[in-house]
C-alpha cells in the first residue's frame, strides 16, 4: 500500500485526505491530528496537552486533485461535553440554535452574502453526538464542492469559531446555575441524611 505522501502530490491534498480518513473512521482523531500537524511542519498545538476545553478549526482549500473545500473541527472531551450541555438548552442557547436549526447534511458552507452571512453549522452536531458516546476526542467534518473565495471561507472560519465560543460561554453559565441551585437546596435543608 502506498503511503499518503506518495499518493498525494501536495501537502494540502495529504492534509485533506487525513481529514477524510478521520471522518470515515479509518484513522483515530488523535492519530489523525498528529499526522495533520506533522504535514504542517509543526509539533501538534496545545490541543494535545490540554486537559481543558479546547477546539482546533482547520480549513483546507481546493486543489487540482481535490476540487472541494474542507472544514475540520477537533475538540477535547471537556470541549465537546460543554458544547453538548449548551445544546441541551435549545432554543435559549444561541449555539444550540446555530447547530440545531441548520442541516448537518448540506454541503453549503453558508447562506446569504458577506453582508448577511449565516454559517451552516449543523455539522457541529457531530461533536455533541460524540460527547454522548463518551469519546475522548471529538471531530466534526464538512466538505463542499461549491466554489468559494478564500475571503468567504474566512467568514466561515470566524462563524464556526463564534458558535463554539458561544457554546462554551453558555455551557459555563448552565453549569454555574446548576451549582448555585444545588448549593441553594443544601443550604435550605433540602436534603436529609437521617434515617
Amino acid at each position: 500500500m502506498e503511503s499518503l505522501i506518495e499518493t498525494n502530490t501536495s501537502r494540502t491534498d495529504a492534509r485533506k485526505e487525513i481529514l477524510l480518513d478521520i471522518s470515515n473512521g479509518d484513522t483515530s482523531v488523535i492519530e489523525g491530528y498528529i499526522e495533520y500537524n506533522q504535514l504542517d511542519d509543526q509539533t501538534p498545538k496545545n490541543f494535545l496537552k490540554s486537559s481543558g476545553i479546547t477546539f482546533d478549526i482547520t480549513v483546507e482549500p481546493p486543489t487540482e486533485d481535490a476540487d472541494y473545500w474542507e472544514v475540520g473541527v477537533f475538540g477535547t472531551r471537556k470541549g465537546i461535553d460543554m458544547l453538548r450541555l449548551a445544546s441541551q438548552d435549545y432554543p435559549r442557547s444561541t449555539a444550540a440554535q446555530a447547530i440545531h436549526d441548520h442541516s448537518r447534511h448540506t454541503d453549503r458552507m453558508f447562506r446569504g452574502d458577506e453582508n448577511n452571512l449565516v454559517v451552516e453549522c449543523g455539522f457541529l452536531s457531530q461533536l455533541t453526538n460524540q460527547s454522548h458516546k463518551n469519546n475522548k476526542y471529538g471531530f466534526a467534518h464538512k466538505t463542499t464542492a461549491t466554489p468559494q473565495s478564500q475571503e468567504m471561507m474566512d467568514y466561515v472560519y470566524v462563524g464556526v469559531e463564534s458558535v463554539l465560543s458561544a457554546g462554551m460561554a453558555e455551557g459555563h453559565s448552565l453549569l454555574d446555575k446548576c451549582l448555585l441551585n444545588g448549593v441553594d437546596v443544601l443550604s435550605n435543608g433540602g436534603f436529609s441524611f437521617d434515617y
